[in-house]
């Protein structure tokens, strides 16, 4: 291949990645119920629900969220004042129901047998013809369907005494199942949006904090693992976010608590189409769970209900006027069961697909900063001390300790340009000439075979564009810096 052909795939491959910016992050009974249907909500346009009930619940219990078992049931929308239908009956427990785009089958959690492991199985909208999609030797769970007939899913397991979680991606029969997240964090599927990506809640920083004991921001990537990114860069330290879904608008609601709750359950949260920052729902105050969208511009909320001292917390339906932030009716209510995870049973529309970029045969990824100074969390939004070299650490698999892959040169204009291990967790920290730390990122964050990734700065502002310039690492026309000393790494001590 002549020279000047060489030069204009390194052109051509280096913008791809330039016109992608990520935001580098930082750092029971059948009982019959009292239940009660609103007079506003027409009959006639209601569709059937389906729920979680379930005696004991715990938002933070990870695989034994249900300790006493649960169950999914349908409630039937022109007899609300009925009792459900137990679509789960042989199993000990069930939950995270997922209605198809067609409303015809329904994925979701189950445990066979107490002390099973969680599996992802599938079902007709009555019950029938369940069929187990998964066979993890881990607990599998929170499943979401994909466009062509793929399913993502939750794998929580137990290492070293602690639990990890990663986001898994299988056909619909359950075949070929592969990770998709590559670092730490305790990553959880919380919903598939419109346009295709994957929306996912994970601690912050993506680092090895135990389960529950660090806040959680909410992450977009594609179903392939590729442009992994912090959907919005709200770092409060002692929020969790979690129970996402998008409604009709684009915009999410979800719930969310502090990092050491006192009760279960938290409040009603929405981040609007276009905005960039949260907004907290005024409500009562009472505990919510599973916000989801409903008809009419109503949502189905699950709100915890009144007891007795000493009695434990019990959550009942409601319908939830967004536009007007009002309470609606309680649709359903279970004197000794909680009623959470509701969905309607409705026809939606089918995301988008995002065919695959990667490249299987590559055992490397590449990131390209266009300017390195910039950053949200220095003063005046630049990194003040001069940059001159890149340190990139990583993690071997399976183990708790950092390594060094190497360090590359940081030119004037803060740009630079690496080669790394693909599916591998990797950080970024920056030196000055005398090779002292300027800045650390705290976050893993991973490229995957092929993927060129591109960020404008060092953390930076998501709501401005970087300037409209070719960055100095590009102009002297070779490729990037190759990092891979992974079979000799030094381990990183400070």
């Amino acid at each position: 291949m002549q020279a000047g052909q060489q030069n204009v795939l390194v052109h051509v491959r280096v913008t791809a990645a330039i016109l992608l910016t990520i935001c580098a992050v930082a750092f029971a009974s059948d009982t019959k119920p009292s239940s009660t249907a609103g007079s506003s909500v027409a009959k006639a346009a209601r569709p059937d629900l389906i729920f979680v009930q379930a005696a004991d619940y715990s938002d933070r219990g990870g695989a034994q969220r249900f300790p006493e078992g649960s169950r999914i049931v349908r409630l039937h929308s022109q007899t609300y004042h009925a009792v459900p239908v137990d679509l789960t009956p042989e199993f000990f427990a069930a939950a995270d129901p997922q209605v198809d785009f067609d409303a015809a089958r329904i994925l979701f959690s189950g445990q066979k047998a107490r002390g099973d492991k969680w599996q992802v199985w599938e079902m007709d909208a009555d019950g029938s013809n369940q069929r187990q999609v998964t066979r993890c030797a881990e607990d599998c769970l929170r499943p979401g369907y994909l466009p062509g007939d793929e399913i993502v899913f939750t794998v929580l397991e137990e290492k070293d005494g602690s639990l990890a979680s990663h986001l898994a991606v299988a056909n619909s029969e359950g075949s070929n199942v592969h990770p998709i997240t590559f670092s730490p964090g305790d990553w959880w599927f919380e919903t598939v949006l419109r346009d295709g990506r994957v929306l996912a809640s994970a601690s912050w920083p993506l680092s090895s904090a135990q389960q529950g004991s660090a806040p959680r921001l909410f992450y977009t990537l594609r179903p392939d693992g590729a442009a992994m990114d912090s959907f919005r860069c709200e770092h409060q330290p002692s929020i969790v976010r979690e129970d996402a879904q998008e409604l009709e608008d684009g915009s999410i609601i979800y719930i969310s608590t502090a990092v050491h709750p006192s009760e279960t359950g938290g409040k009603l949260t929405e981040i609007q189409r276009g905005a960039l920052a949260e907004n907290k729902i005024e409500s009562s105050g009472a505990g919510y769970l599973s916000p989801r969208p409903y008809f009419e511009n109503q949502l189905i909320v699950s709100r915890q209900q009144s007891q007795s001292s000493g009695a434990p917390q019990k959550f009942a339906l409601y319908s939830f006027d967004l536009q007007k932030q009002v309470l609606g009716p309680v649709l359903y209510s279970h004197a000794h069961l909680s009623s959470i995870q509701a969905v309607a049973l409705a026809a939606h529309a089918v995301p988008k697909k995002f065919w695959s970029t990667l490249n299987p045969d590559s055992k490397f990824g590449y990131f390209i900063s266009l300017d390195s100074y910039s950053s949200a969390d220095a003063p005046n939004g630049r990194v003040a001390s001069a940059i001159a070299q890149v340190r990139v650490v990583t993690r071997r698999s399976g183990e708790n300790q950092d390594f060094i892959l190497g360090q590359a040169p940081v030119e004037k204009d803060g740009s630079f340009y690496v080669e790394v291990p693909a599916n591998q967790p990797v950080r970024f920290e920056l030196l000055d000439a005398d090779g002292k730390l300027i800045v650390a990122e705290k976050s893993w964050i991973w490229a995957r075979p092929g993927e060129q990734r591109g960020c404008a700065g060092c953390h930076g502002d998501k709501a401005l564009t970087p300037e409209n310039r070719w960055p100095m690492t590009l102009k002297r026309f070779d490729t990037p810096t190759h990092l891979d000393k992974t079979e000799n790494a030094s381990a990183k001590t400070n």
